[in-house]
This record gives structure tokens, sequence and C-alpha cells, in this order.
């Protein structure tokens, strides 16, 4: 009777799992989210997948897949619905939310965390990988070495939606494969291979096995992102497969027209042969009818510019310069660079990648962007970023190459300091393009806040030895802070608190000034005030200004409500203002006329 017991209850909660199945299938189908939302217990957990259909072009390009949680996975909920279409970028993931029974049927509770490294994570592979340019097809086997970790929860690959799995194996045994569709909800076996969406699940705690294979192919075409056309090849996300997006080590051999240039990350071991000593996140493949349009070799690193039909000499040469210049500039600071050179690609509609050893741009941003694009070799390639989290490698590269190399020249700051109006934190921030680019803009100008507080050089060798510490070691914001703390001596628990932690900005204003003439000079009492923050820690300057444009300025520090600060003149004021810029996030009152 007890089993009986259990197994009814099993069978009912199946039987809830299809309904809504069922019934969201239609909704999701229809792409109206009013719709959708109604299957949430609160609307507000739904967000993500707002997100994910406007980037996809509309909720009638999102597929649905309801499955069991896998075994070491239910402690959100025993069933899943995995919201899935075609990833092109590496931020792009599906959606998973726990189903939640109620008193009115099943309904989509929380998202789940499903790129999570359990129980292991992919130390190396094995790429072989087959280009068939006419049909827009590749074809990969997958030699995948795991590496253990404490824990028996199912093995999760993601490997992305355009892909089709003929076989897989552990070790030497074969694994079904089980495609779950949009319209039932499977039972799957321990041993089985579960795809569903972009999610690979070796169902059941591992086996003893480290040794994974995987056979699969796919027909990729997108507009202009990933695609595979007679002219050019790009594969640059999810079609690798990945535990958590967590970095390993490649050995990538591409067959493709025997005409054509091809590349994928690390030292070539020949005409199409790759290997990559650097434990990465995303491996890629840029491949096509690419012509050389300059070359230069500069303190033993070569650096080349691949164009796509009709060379642009002037172009070419512009951009390995500028790589060679970049090279010198980020080896001097933050240590040597990992590759004998580094290469950019042009794409046609693409608008281009992260990279490591090379990478891919819009031919008409190659000269803007190169130069950032190889800073990710060092933060995104040495120090890994998983997209999953947040972009601190984003923040960091824009910082070093915008701000430290460019001297600001594109204004990243002044763009950084009006981010202030997006309330999501940067820690926060995993999808780069996101929030108005802030990933980029604000975590730069964060860094030059930093760099106000702790000095230059402490900001130097801690990226130093972030730099040093951290190959292959997965990163987010939180693992930066102790870097600049050991290299600076100083606590900075209240800037991560307030900066990266936080997304609550306050504005700042001058209260009551008294002027104290002392001879031909005077001397300010200046109070000024924070308000729409509860005593932050706020870096800026006072500037007065004398009535024939004179002026004297301070930097100081408030750290309550409010506070008076001394300024010294060599005039009386006539203006009290305060200026924040690179010293803190804040929106700034008024001038007060004395």
């Amino acid at each position: 009777m007890i089993a009986f017991a259990l197994l009814a209850a099993s069978l009912q909660t199946q039987s809830e799992a299809q309904t809504l199945l069922d019934n969201l299938r239609l909704a999701v189908s229809g792409g109206t989210r009013a719709k959708v939302e109604q299957f949430f217990v609160r609307p507000e957990d739904a967000r993500g997948l707002w997100d994910m259909a406007e980037d996809r072009g509309g909720l009638r390009n999102v597929r649905l897949a309801v499955i069991p949680a896998p075994p070491g996975w239910t402690e959100g909920g025993r069933y899943w619905a995995i919201f899935h279409s075609r990833q092109d970028i590496e931020s792009h993931t599906d959606r998973v939310f726990a189903l939640a029974l109620t008193a009115a049927g099943a309904k989509l509770g929380k998202e789940q965390r499903v790129w999570v490294a359990k129980s292991a994570r992919i130390a190396h592979q094995k790429l072989d990988v087959r280009l068939s340019p006419d049909e827009h097809r590749v074809d990969v086997t997958a030699a995948t070495r795991i590496s253990r970790m404490s824990g028996d929860a199912s093995l999760i690959f993601g490997l992305g939606d355009p892909y089709t799995v003929t076989l897989a194996k552990a070790g030497d045994k074969a694994l079904p494969v089980v495609q779950v569709t949009d319209r039932v909800v499977p039972a799957p076996k321990p041993g089985d291979l579960v795809r569903a969406g972009s999610l690979m699940v070796v169902w059941g705690p591992p086996s003893a096995t480290e040794n994974y294979t995987f056979e699969y192919s796919g027909i990729v075409n997108s507009a202009s992102e990933d695609k595979i056309t007679p002219t050019a090849t790009f594969l640059t996300a999810w079609w690798a497969p990945t535990i958590a997006q967590w970095p390993f080590t490649t050995e990538t051999s591409v067959r493709a027209p025997a005409d054509w240039v091809v590349r994928s990350e690390g030292v070539a071991t020949g005409p199409s042969g790759f290997r990559c000593d650097v434990p990465i996140s995303f491996p890629k493949i840029i491949a096509g009818k690419y012509q050389l349009a300059a070359e230069k070799t500069d303190r033993g690193k070569t650096f080349r510019a691949w164009h796509l039909g009709a060379v642009d000499k002037a172009r070419g040469e512009r951009d390995v310069q500028l790589m060679a210049d970049a090279c010198k500039f980020f080896e001097d600071r933050l240590g040597p660079f990992p590759f004998p050179g580094y290469e950019c690609f042009d794409a046609d509609t693409y608008y281009g990648i992260e990279s490591y050893s090379y990478t891919l741009l819009n031919h008409r941003y190659t000269t803007r962007f190169v130069a950032h694009e190889m800073g990710h070799t060092y933060f995104g390639g040495l120090v890994p970023c998983a997209y999953i989290d947040d972009t601190f490698n984003e923040s960091l590269t824009q910082y070093v190459d915008s701000v430290l190399r460019s001297g600001n020249s594109d204004r990243t700051l002044e763009t950084g300091l009006r981010s202030i109006n997006v309330p999501v934190p940067l820690s926060k921030m995993n999808i780069a393009h996101a929030n108005n680019n802030a990933t980029y803009m604000r975590g730069a100008y964060v860094m030059r806040m930093l760099e106000n507080e702790i000095g230059l050089d402490a900001v130097l060798a801690g990226l130093k030895d972030l730099v040093k510490d951290r190959v292959g070691k997965p990163t987010v914001w939180a693992d930066l802070r102790a870097y600049f703390e050991r290299a600076s001596g100083k606590n900075l628990d209240w800037f991560w608190s307030q900066w990266i932690d936080g997304a609550t900005f306050p504005t700042l204003e001058v209260g009551a000034v008294e002027i104290i003439p002392r001879g031909d000079r005077s001397t300010a009492m200046v109070t000024v005030r924070q308000k729409g923050t509860d005593g932050y820690r706020l870096r800026f300057k006072i500037r007065v200004t004398g009535p024939t444009g004179q002026v004297s300025e301070k930097v100081v520090v408030l750290g309550s409500a409010y506070q008076e600060f001394q300024i010294d003149a060599a005039f009386r004021p006539v203006e009290v203002s305060i200026d924040v810029f690179g010293f803190c996030l804040a929106s700034v009152a008024p001038a007060k006329k004395l």
C-alpha cells in the first residue's frame, strides 16, 4: 500500500507537469507575454524569460521542454520547464524554471541555476570538426575529459540548440539519447543522455569514467551571428560541450575547403590543427576565403589582419600596428602575452566576439575595437569569465584599453557616470550588451574610482597579480577584491558593497556656506549633504569660484549624511559647486551662488 501511494503521487506530479506543458506550449506559441506570465506563481520571476525573448526576436522564437529535475538537482522542485532558443553569443542561455504545485495546479516557480559545476568540470576537449559550407552544416566529435569534484549530481553539459546529438558515450559505454520535444514530459532512466533545449544531461550519478564522447551536427546560418556559408564560417558560442562555461584546454582539428584560412584558439599544430594550453571558456572557429591584408612582427610576436573579399591595405596596416602597440602596452602593465601573436579576422554581418589568440570583428569596426578584443586575452582568457553571473572582464578590459591606453578618448568615463540611471549592480550584469552597455562603461568608471582611492600603482599591481594567479579559475567580481586589498593594504569591503554589489546612487548638494575673510584670502566653510543613500562613503571635489573665474578646489571624503569642509582660496568665493567625475557615482545638485 505504501509503495502504491508513492507511485500514485509520482504519477499525479507527472500528470500535472504534462498538463502545464500542454497549456504553456500554446501560450508561448501565441507570442503574448500576458498569457505566459499568468503561468508564473510570481510574475517578477519571469524577468529572465522576457530578456531572452527580446534577444531572440520575441516569444514565438522560444521553444519549450519540460523534464523531471535531474538526480542531484531537485532542491528547487521535481520538474523543470526549459525555455530554449538558438544561442549565438556566450551570454545567451536557456531559462529554466522549477514547477511549483499549487492549489490551482502546476505553475512556474523560481528560475533555477543550472549552469553550475556540481560534480565535475571539463578539463580538456579534443574537437574534430568537419565543415560543409554548401550545406551550412558542421559535424563534430568532442572527446571530453572531465575532472571529478565532490558530489554525485547528474552531469549537465551545455550544447546549443542547433545541434543534434547522434552518439554519446561514457568511456566505452553508449548512452541512449533521449531527445525531448515540446509534446511529452519524458521519464528518463539512469544512464540516458537527455537532450532538452541546450541541456545535455547524463542522467544519474556520474560513472567512474572521466572520458565522454559526443558526436553531433548542426545547420548554422543565422543572419548576423554564427554561420556556415560558402564564403566564411563563424562558430563562436555553445558549439562545443561545456559545463557551467568553466574553462578548459583544447585540441581542435578542422576539415574545411582547401583554399580556406582556418583558426581556432591557441598555437597551430598543422594547417588546420590547434592546441590551446590556456584554459578558456569559449573555443571558437573562424574559417573562410580570407586574404592577408597586413602583417607585422614586433618584439618576437606576429600580428596579422585578414580580410574577406577585397583587401583594404591601409586599414590592415593600421590594425596590425594597433595590435603591436596594444600588446606592448598590455605586456608592460599586465604581464606576458600568452600567445605568439594575435590576428584580426573580418566579419561581414557579424558584429564581433571576444577571443584570445585572434578575434573576429565586423569589417567596419576592426580599427575601433581590435585592441579591446586583445585585452580580453587577459580578462576573459587568462582570467576566465563564464558570462553566467557577471561580466567583470568587460569592465576591466574597457578600463585598461579605453581609459589607461587611450586616455579616455572615447569618453568611456563620461558614459560610465551617466549609467547611474541603470539600477542594476555590476555584479549582476551577466549580459554584456544589456543595460545600455553599463558593464563596460560603469565598470571602467568604477575602476577609475578605485584608482583614485588606492592609487594607479596599486591598481596595476592588483591586476598583474590577478592575471598571474587566476589562470583557469572561474572568476567573478567578488574574487577581484582581495587582489586590490593586498596591493593597497586597504580594506575595500565598503567599496565593493557600494559600487560593485549596489546600484543605489546618491545626490550631492551644497548646504550652508560661511565665508570667513582672512586679509586678501578667504576660507569657505561648506556643508555638503548626500541624499538617497544611508551614510555612503563618497569622494569628490568641492570647487569654489571667484568673481573673475578664479578657482580653488579640494578633494574631500564624506562619510555621513552631511559634513562641513574647509576650502581656502586667494579670493572671495561667489559660487560653490561639487565635481564627482572620476571619484564617485552620484548626481549633483546645481552650484550654489553666494
